[in-house]
């Protein structure tokens, strides 16, 4: 039973690493973006006002959607760290619990990240996973002090 709860966790820790991969590429796709709003044609409009000033909303909108690319630049950039440390976590059954918090945070990513950390999280949780992450906390331990 051990042995296919290892190969679980191998398979797992690719999958994570694929996703983090994966999403790489949607760095890419935000910059497109940022390129798509400065070329809106409603913000580069000749708008004014009922009484004929230029309207000046603008400013405030591009604000917005500056800050709003930006939350979204930096929640990609550490959703990419979370997912790769998950999977290497995972294959260097390093730490338990942070594979397990790593799990969680991905299961916002729907559909596979949902269907990816709710099996891992499903064979985390299990008895045989913790002795399996247990015995190498104990092999590195015996190789740090010989």
């Amino acid at each position: 039973m051990p042995m296919t709860k290892a190969s679980q966790l191998n398979l797992i820790g690719t999958l994570f690493l694929i996703l983090g991969m994966l999403s790489i590429f949607n760095l890419v796709f935000l910059s497109r973006v940022e390129e798509q709003v400065n070329a809106n044609s409603l913000a580069n409009a000749d708008l004014r006002t009922p009484d004929g000033k230029p309207y000046d909303g603008f400013k405030e909108q591009r604000a917005v959607q500056q800050s709003f690319l930006l939350g979204m630049l930096i929640f990609s950039i550490g959703f990419t760290v979370i997912s790769l440390l998950t999977g290497a976590f995972i294959l260097k059954r390093f730490s338990h619990r942070s594979c397990i918090v790593g799990a969680i945070v991905t299961l916002i990513a729907f559909p596979l990240g949902t269907i990816l950390s709710g099996w891992a999280l499903f064979v985390l949780c299990n008895r045989n996973t913790k002795q399996l992450f247990q015995e190498q906390t104990e092999l590195g331990e015996t190789d740090f002090l010989d």
